[in-house]
């Protein structure tokens, strides 16, 4: 790879180190960096229980932005459940502008707990704001941070109300790890039921050439059944597999659908 190549290089979620042949086949380490305008910490210091795996995130994300076709200008980012906001804080190391969409509410504090820790730790110039989505009683709540010359936003509500929560924006990327299937009551529950209703706001909410990147189990729901929803709202899914088992019960994989461009 030539020299230029090798910050972008170092953004690949699989890379662990570039070196370079030497004599009688020796390999030299490089020195090269992302480029981060932002911490390492920002992402990887929040520790909790179900936290999305940081690695697997930033293969989604640079899977989104490979697909994405986009116009010029920054491009921004959507992520409809959001958890406690691991892709938002991706976006703003790859200085993107991001909003998340999560049900529960307690988010908002553990996001503003952890980003509070991290512009203390390392003295990141940051301003923030709380507030009320909307004028409807109980539509939802948003923590808004500007850092690193972009913003980041998580409001709470329900996903299947996305484009009234988010006031009908659209994004040129999408990506979120949708629910592995979780045991309730004896039973597991498929992300699908939520999904049927979800989809197509989804798609609208991305922009003509837009990207969008599932992470989610084969188990549940399958990869076939997930295609089939995203193509019958208008998406095309491109050719792209990564499988790997995390448990018995789960083996992850990404799914990569792009909204066609205008003609």
């Amino acid at each position: 790879a030539p020299e230029e190549a090798l910050g972008p290089l170092t953004r690949c979620s699989f890379i662990q180190g570039i070196f370079e042949e030497g004599p009688a086949g020796a390999l030299l380490p490089l020195e090269a960096a992302p480029g981060f305008v932002l911490p390492r910490g920002l992402v990887f210091g929040a520790k909790y229980q179900g936290k999305t795996n940081e690695l697997v995130t930033q293969m989604a994300l640079n899977l989104a932005l490979r697909y994405s076709s986009g116009g010029a200008g920054p491009r921004t980012l959507v992520d409809p459940m959001a958890g406690r906001g691991t892709t938002l804080l991706w976006a703003l190391r790859y200085e993107l502008d991001a909003v998340g969409v999560e049900k529960d509410p307690g988010a908002l504090e553990a996001l503003q707990t952890h980003l509070g820790r991290q512009t203390r730790l390392h003295r990141i110039k940051h301003s923030h704001q709380r507030g009320s989505v909307g004028r409807r009683k109980g539509a939802g709540s948003f923590v808004r941070y500007e850092l690193g010359g972009h913003s980041l936003r998580l409001v709470t509500g329900d996903t299947r109300e996305l484009g009234t929560l988010l006031g009908g924006q659209r994004f040129d990327l999408m990506v979120t790890d949708l629910p592995y299937g979780v045991q309730f009551r004896g039973a597991r529950r498929s992300p699908l039921e939520v999904l049927r209703e979800a989809a197509s706001g989804w798609m609208e909410s991305l922009r003509p050439g837009g990207a969008m990147v599932l992470i989610f189990n084969t188990y549940l729901p399958p990869r076939a059944e997930l295609e089939a929803l995203f193509t019958g709202v208008g998406g095309e899914v491109r050719p792209f597999s990564a499988p790997h088992r995390m448990s018995e019960s789960i083996v992850r994989d990404l799914l990569v659908v792009t909204k066609p461009s205008l003609p």
